[in-house]
């Protein structure tokens, strides 16, 4: 089967003293014979690059069928509700960790917790499975216990994984170490030494595309965000 992907929004790690607004990416992923499948949905300062992403690709919000949320925190999960058509599909033991998260963990919103419970999400506890022909999603807990990653074998033969936090930067890929790990059971490097040995393209939660070469894991562009000061 025939499955590509294309970036809606750049996901970088941009922070400032005491906090952060880092994008986290938001991919949309074609399948041949599928409906597209939207990878997270990012957070509210990214609603109209988003919106804007998608009319350039053809599509609607309306016309979303499906969005696979790789986890809940707020930057990866709060546009959902641009996409009142979707089947929401994320981790049974993301939903559960959630609602009664670490204690260091502040990056869930309760808002969005009740939100998603009227929408009746699609809970994934399988560890792996097919989310649509030739589109692998698998568990990759780490930075929360209920992370999950989706990933295909392209046209070209090449491995592609799409990461969400699970591989948040290049330094946690060249690392095997997650810089936020609220997984108890401290999985984080065992999931990116997954994805190092299955990928050869890596999009990551927070960095620019990763690819695999003789010499390591390269990328080829910065991320870029454009900051208007009035």
């Amino acid at each position: 089967m025939s499955v590509s992907h294309k970036i809606l929004v750049e996901g970088n790690s941009l922070s400032f003293k005491g906090g952060f607004f880092g994008f986290s990416t938001v991919a949309l992923i074609r399948v041949k014979g599928s409906d597209p499948v939207l990878f997270d949905t990012g957070h509210h300062s990214t609603r109209l690059l988003l919106l804007q992403a998608l009319e350039r690709e053809g599509l609607t919000p309306e016309s979303i069928r499906t969005v696979f949320l790789s986890h809940l925190h707020f930057d990866h999960a709060n546009n959902l509700d641009l996409f009142p058509n979707a089947t929401v599909h994320v981790g049974a033991a993301e939903w559960a960790y959630a609602h009664n998260p670490a204690a260091g963990d502040i990056f869930f919103s309760v808002g969005m917790n009740e939100y998603l419970q009227r929408r009746k999400p699609h809970l994934i506890g399988d560890s792996e499975g097919e989310l649509a022909p030739g589109l692998h999603y698998r568990h990759a807990p780490g930075h929360t216990p209920g992370s999950y990653l989706l990933h295909y074998t392209a046209e070209s033969g090449q491995r592609v994984v799409l990461a969400g936090d699970a591989c948040k930067t290049y330094r946690e890929l060249a690392r095997l170490q997650s810089a936020n790990e609220f997984d108890p059971a401290c999985r984080a490097s065992t999931t990116l030494r997954w994805i190092a040995k299955n990928a050869d393209v890596v999009i990551p939660g927070h960095f620019p595309p990763l690819y695999k070469t003789a010499s390591g894991w390269l990328w080829d562009e910065p991320s870029r965000i454009e900051i208007v000061i009035r």
